[in-house]
């Protein structure tokens, strides 16, 4: 009888519990249910990694291919290295042995030419992404598109200095100055290698990068410059056809290339 009693006193576990039906509502949490899947239990949706730059195959093949022919050539670099501070700076009025030219100084300037072309196709194209500029096309073509851009860009300034030196002075001096611009697009090219692979694997310094890039083009461009007047001036009337060729060459061409730049970013939905 005890044993019965004691179970009868026993009291269910959870009956004391208060049910769901039975906790306080308010009218409006009565009105509100939820339908279908419930949102935090699906987890955190993942945000797309962006692909660097520097992964992209084909503009690491463009790189490679450069590097390699530039180690091609690596054995005439004596010679190249030699008559670079001549072709840079000098302005001297006699033929040396400094004037020859061989076949494979031609080959290591025209692949310091492609290589100074895929530079400024690279840092063009991260200050475009980083002014808020972009396409639908993907890295690749674009660091093309902007390098095949600026080969074509330096083959018309090749021709124009050509052109003005055949013109307006002697056909030793414009060997001179055609030498001087090849050298000047030779140290661009060294000196924009760095932060060009620097952008390449770090976007986030694509703004100093520009700036640093910025910096070498234009005193690439002033020593040509300033071996440019050193050639021309005699008296006053070639300081008047100097200003006209620094009008005409060196700055409507920039004025209308950044004019096209800011007319597309515009159109840009």
């Amino acid at each position: 009888m005890n044993v019965i009693a004691r179970i009868d006193s026993i009291v269910p576990f959870g009956s004391g519990l208060c049910r769901e039906y039975e906790a306080p509502v308010s009218a409006s949490e009565k009105l509100t249910m939820t339908l279908g899947k419930v949102p935090y239990t699906s987890g955190i949706v993942p945000e797309q990694r962006v692909q660097l730059p520097g992964y992209d195959s084909g503009v690491l093949c463009l790189l490679i291919g450069v590097f390699l022919l530039l180690a091609f050539n690596v054995r005439h670099y004596s010679i190249f290295l030699k008559n670079f501070s001549y072709d840079l700076w000098s302005v001297r009025r006699t033929e040396d042995s400094f004037g020859v030219r061989t076949v494979s100084e031609t080959g290591i300037q025209m692949s310091i030419v492609l290589l100074t072309s895929i530079c400024q196709g690279i840092i063009i194209n991260a200050a475009l992404n980083s002014s808020g500029f972009t396409t639908q096309l993907p890295v690749f073509p674009e660091i093309a598109a902007i390098a095949v851009c600026a080969l074509l860009f330096y083959f018309w300034q090749l021709a124009a200095y050509r052109m003005v030196g055949y013109v307006f002075i002697d056909r030793f001096s414009a060997r001179q100055w055609i030498k001087g611009f090849n050298a000047s697009q030779a140290l661009l090219g060294i000196s924009l290698t760095v932060p060009a692979l620097v952008v390449l694997f770090n976007p986030e310094e694509a703004s100093i990068m520009v700036v640093i890039g910025v910096v070498c083009y234009l005193v690439a461009r002033l020593i040509f410059i300033f071996k440019g007047f050193r050639l021309f001036y005699e008296n006053f009337g070639s300081l008047i056809y100097f200003i006209l060729y620094l009008c005409s060459l060196e700055i409507v061409p920039l004025v209308l290339i950044f004019r096209c730049i800011r007319h597309f970013s515009h159109l840009q939905p």
